[in-house]
């Protein structure tokens, strides 16, 4: 007898997967991994009936996510066939009986069923005062219908002159129609038109409406996905199979003023801030102190967000008013009585300010160059100003003025963190006026690696106590949203840009605050962590040190770290010499 062959055996080896999450608790998975043992070898050859079913069969070291997306490519497969087959069946009437009356129906409403189909009087009956476009059979396809839409007035209008006016809708689904409006003399057209669900494209005789739901949802695409007029209406032209001529009207009645004051509606429609005034309107973060503690607050400009000047000019004021920007007025009587708070030619910042980068030429063509904002530690917008001089140390000093003069009978410490947040502090010494007590300055724990090692020490968050985790670059992230914005704001009139740009950052605070508790619960964990692993490594250090220390002797280094930042470096190179290598650079 020959000797038995010899088969290769695997072990199973199963990796523990935990899957931590906020909401709930921690779920726990395993991986099965096949591993051949080193020890044995495979003597018998494959035949070939062997091979095919080693291809056909999933590898022992798949993982769980490349199975189980199989498993659904293969499912969608099987009915993704009938899936378009039962789709050509619904364009034909399943039944011709009315769903309402039992008697024989031509006519069905996509927006109501995809199912019910109705006769010519129930339709009519059920349809009353409705924008639903519904479809009748001619025996071949289903075309729209040639009943008229109409809105009748509601109770109360039968002693008032009640009038009949003929005006195009744009529909919620975004297609454009014709309808008969019944309106009254006791009250202007445009309130008549809010109460059918239309809002009008022009404050006075409409000659066009739309309809409030697809408006809401432009706005929300506007806000979150920055869509522009033209890229909505041309999606609802290739959705709708709209004529050019048709889309050209959405676009006219869209580019007026009809969408800004329908937005600004929406805004104090859904904060009640005109019903309530100490209700939130949407500035005010709710994890921040409101009369006692300490209030971290973040600096940053974007010279991004700039406005040419051959966008015109504006008749009124924005519709929300200082809401988010401050006056302008304000900024400019402030930066007269602050003339020589430019910023310095010479300090240890490395990075390069966006007007820095942009050329002359460029700039004589705007009036606004960018713009500089506030944000609290939650990233919750706090305040903006337009600017239109560059890089002047006046604008951060004004928002640190502005936020002072907010806290005033409160008992709030700002800290704030503003990328070169050392050369304010020189600035303030210099000028005599000093820092105030009730406020502390820090860089950001990214942009502090610019600077040199003396204003690391001196000013970077991970070392000032009181700072917390805080990096400081919240107003990077809200620039990134922001900064969309730029393509369409530059040729905006400057109230159009303000509202907008407030309306994004109203927009921006919601999402915010919506998710706030989310996000304290992360840095808590975050926290917790980074703390257990702070107090392993100082232990590690004590415990491997050649020399015996404690935890006071590391303080003292800090002490001494902090000191010897503080002293000023002796300079032993001449000035020309210096102002020469700067020039040069």
């Amino acid at each position: 007898m020959g000797k038995a062959l010899k088969t290769t055996r695997f072990r199973n080896v199963k990796i523990k997967v935990v899957r931590r999450t906020i909401a709930g608790p921690a779920k726990v998975s395993y991986l099965s991994q096949g591993l051949p043992q080193p020890n044995y070898k495979q003597t018998h050859p494959i035949t070939s009936q062997q091979a095919e079913l080693d291809d056909t069969t999933p590898s022992c070291s798949e993982s769980a996510y490349s199975k189980a997306k199989k498993r659904e490519l293969h499912a969608w497969d099987a009915v993704k066939d009938d899936m378009l087959k039962v789709s050509f069946e619904c364009s034909a009437p399943i039944t011709t009986q009315c769903v309402v009356c039992q008697d024989h129906a031509d006519y069905r409403c996509i927006e109501c069923s995809t199912t019910a189909v109705f006769c010519e009087v129930c339709l009519k009956r059920t349809h009353r005062n409705s924008l639903h476009l519904p479809e009748k059979w001619n025996n071949v396809y289903y075309e729209p219908s040639s009943l008229g839409l109409f809105l009748f007035l509601p109770e109360g209008h039968d002693t008032h002159a009640v009038y009949t006016k003929v005006m195009k809708v744009i529909v919620s689904t975004g297609r454009l129609c014709t309808v008969t409006v019944n309106m009254c003399a006791c009250e202007p057209e445009t309130c008549t038109l809010l109460r059918y669900g239309l809002w009008p494209a022009t404050a006075e005789k409409p000659q066009t409406a739309f309809s409030i739901p697809l408006l809401e949802l432009f706005v929300c695409l506007s806000l979150e996905c920055q869509v522009s007029v033209e890229g909505f209406c041309n999606t609802l032209r290739w959705k709708n199979n709209l004529t050019l001529a048709e889309v050209n009207t959405l676009y006219r009645a869209l580019m007026g003023e009809s969408i800004s004051h329908f937005r600004h509606h929406h805004f104090r429609q859904r904060s009640l801030v005109d019903i309530c005034p100490q209700l939130d309107d949407g500035t005010i973060c709710p994890a921040c102190p409101k009369a006692d503690g300490d209030m971290i607050v973040t600096l940053d400009a974007n010279f991004g967000l700039v406005r040419k000047q051959s966008s015109g000019t504006s008749v009124v004021e924005p519709l929300h008013g200082t809401r988010m920007f401050v006056d302008e007025k304000d900024v400019e009587e402030y930066l007269l009585s602050h003339l020589d708070s430019s910023k310095p030619h010479e300090d240890c910042s490395n990075f390069k300010a966006g007007n820095v980068l942009r050329s002359q030429k460029q700039a004589k063509k705007l009036d606004v160059t960018g713009v500089f904002g506030a944000s609290c530690r939650h990233e919750m917008p706090l305040m903006f100003v337009n600017m239109s001089q560059g890089e002047r140390l006046a604008y951060p000093l004004y928002v640190i003025d502005e936020l002072l003069r907010r806290c005033e009978d409160k008992n709030i410490h700002l800290r704030v963190v503003y990328d070169i947040a050392c050369v304010v502090a020189s600035h303030l010494h210099k000028s005599g006026e000093g820092i105030p007590h009730n406020i502390s300055l820090a860089i950001p724990a990214f942009h502090v690696y610019g600077h040199k090692l003396p204003c690391q020490i001196k000013y970077s968050t991970r070392r000032l106590e009181g700072f917390g985790l805080t990096d400081g670059e919240g107003m990077e992230r809200l620039w990134s949203f922001l900064r969309r914005f730029a393509r369409v704001t530059k040729e905006m009139t400057p109230s159009h840009r303000l509202d907008l740009l407030t309306d994004a950052l109203l927009h921006y605070g919601r999402r915010k605050s919506t998710d706030l508790e989310m996000q304290l619960l992360q840095r808590l964990d975050k926290a917790e962590k980074i703390l257990i692993l702070a107090q392993e490594n100082i232990s590690s250090v004590i415990r491997e040190a050649p020399v015996l220390v404690s935890e006071e002797d590391m303080e003292k280094w800090k002490k001494r770290e902090m000191e010897l930042a503080q002293q000023k470096p002796i300079n032993t190179v001449c000035k020309w010499k210096r102002d020469y290598i700067i020039k040069l650079i």
